[in-house]
C-alpha cells in the first residue's frame, strides 16, 4: 500500500491539466450556485423595477397607452382584476416553490403580493373614460343663462373639455384664464379641479348661452361634452321646466341656511295670502330631496297636513332633507298651490367620495 502511494506521488501531472481541472471544479460550483440563485435575483429585479415603473406610471401614464390599456380591459368588471391578480400570485409561487427554499419563496410571495395588489387596486379604480356628473338645472327667462357641468377624469388624464355639442349647437367652454395659459408642456393641467380625489379629479366646465341657444340645447335629444382629442362624453343634463315663469311666483322674502350636510332650512316671509297643497320638487329630484317638516306660527307640520294656508306677513319655515345622490342641483323647490309657487333656488354640488365616483361610473356605463 505504501509502495502504491509512493508511486502515485511520483506521477508528474502536467500544469495545463491541473488548471483545466481547477477550472472545471470552479465552473461546476458556479453552475450549482446559478441553478439555485437565478430565480430570486430575477424576481426581485423585476419586482423592484415594476414597482418603480408602476409608481411613476400611475402619475405620468400618457393618454395613448392609458386608452389602449383600458380599451383592452373594456369588458372586464373590477372584481376580475383581483381574480387575475390572485391567479398571477399562485403561478409565481408555484414556480418559486419548485426552485427555491421556503424562506425565499415567502420573500418572493410578499413582493409579488405587494406589487400585483398595488397594480390591481390602481386599475380597479380607473375610469374607462371620463364621465360627466348628472346635472339638474332650471332655466330662467333671462337673456343669459349659465351651465356649470362637472366631469370626472383619472388623475393621469390631461385631456380637457373644448366645447359642448347639442346636435347643431357648438358652445365653446369659458375659461377663467386663456386656454394657452393652462397648457404646460402640451398638457392641460386641471386648474379647474373642484375636488381632488385619490384616483380622480372632479373638474368644472362652464358655458354661457343666450335664451334662444338654451332652448336649442333643451330641445336636443343628446348633449355631449367634447374633449380636445375629439372624444364625446354623454352629458346627462335634466332641465326641470321649459322656462321658469316669474309671474307664477308668490311674492316673498326668503333665505336659507344649512343645518348640517344633509339638511337645509328655508324660510319665507309672505307678501300675500296663499294656499298650498303640495311640496314642489322637480321630477328628476323625487326621492332625492324630501320634505321633512315645516313650521308656521311655531307649530310643526308634516306632509300629512296638506293643504294649509298662510297669510301675508307670516313666516313659513321649511326643512328639507337631501339624500346622498351622485348629481349636481341648480333648481327651485318649495310649495305649490292654486295661487302659484313659493320656491327658493337650491344650489348644491355633490361632494364626491370614492363610493359616489363608483355610482356615477355605474350610471354612465
Amino acid at each position: 500500500m505504501n509502495d502504491l502511494k509512493k508511486q502515485m506521488d511520483l506521477i508528474d501531472i502536467p500544469e495545463s491539466l491541473h488548471q483545466r481541472s481547477q477550472q472545471g471544479i470552479e465552473q461546476a460550483k458556479k453552475e450549482q450556485y446559478k441553478t439555485k440563485s437565478w430565480v430570486p435575483k430575477i424576481a426581485v429585479t423585476l419586482a423592484a423595477g415594476g414597482f418603480v415603473a408602476l409608481m411613476k406610471g400611475e402619475q405620468h401614464l400618457d393618454n395613448a397607452r392609458a386608452s389602449a390599456l383600458m380599451s383592452q380591459l373594456d369588458n372586464l368588471p373590477p372584481p376580475m382584476y383581483w381574480i387575475l391578480a390572485i391567479l398571477c400570485v399562485f403561478i409565481i409561487l408555484f414556480i418559486s416553490r419548485k426552485k427555491l427554499n421556503q424562506k425565499k419563496t415567502i420573500g418572493v410571495a410578499i413582493v409579488s403580493i405587494l406589487l400585483i395588489g398595488n397594480s390591481t387596486i390602481f386599475l380597479q379604480h380607473q375610469l374607462r373614460k371620463p364621465v360627466v356628473v348628472p346635472t339638474v338645472i332650471e332655466v330662467t327667462d333671462s337673456s343669459q343663462n349659465a351651465l356649470e357641468i362637472r366631469y370626472i377624469t383619472n388623475k393621469y388624464d390631461h385631456r380637457y373639455v373644448k366645447y359642448l355639442q347639442a346636435e347643431d349647437v357648438q358652445l365653446p367652454i369659458v375659461y377663467d384664464q386663456m386656454e394657452q395659459e393652462n397648457l404646460v408642456n402640451g398638457f392641460y393641467y386641471p386648474f379647474d379641479t373642484s375636488q381632488d380625489l385619490l384616483y380622480q379629479n372632479v373638474r368644472l366646465a362652464f358655458f354661457q348661452l343666450d335664451l334662444n341657444t338654451m332652448k336649442k340645447v333643451m330641445a336636443s335629444e343628446t348633449v355631449y361634452l367634447v374633449l380636445n382629442d375629439g372624444m364625446k362624453l354623454p352629458a346627462p343634463i335634466h332641465f326641470t321646466r321649459e322656462i321658469f315663469i316669474d309671474e307664477k311666483q308668490i311674492m316673498n322674502n326668503s333665505y336659507s341656511q344649512s343645518q348640517h350636510d344633509s339638511e337645509q332650512i328655508i324660510s319665507f316671509i309672505l307678501q300675500q295670502d296663499a294656499i298650498f297643497d303640495a311640496f314642489y320638487v322637480p321630477a328628476a329630484l323625487e326621492g332625492k330631496i324630501l320634505l321633512k317638516e315645516w313650521r308656521l306660527n311655531d307649530q310643526r307640520y308634516t306632509a300629512s297636513d296638506f293643504p294649509f294656508s298662510v297669510t301675508k306677513g307670516q313666516r313659513l319655515e321649511m326643512t328639507i332633507q337631501l339624500k346622498e345622490a351622485p348629481l349636481d342641483i341648480n333648481t327651485s323647490i318649495g310649495f305649490s298651490g292654486s295661487d302659484g309657487y313659493l320656491t327658493k333656488r337650491l344650489y348644491s354640488q355633490a361632494y364626491f367620495t370614492t363610493n359616489l365616483v363608483k355610482k356615477v361610473r355605474e350610471n354612465n356605463e
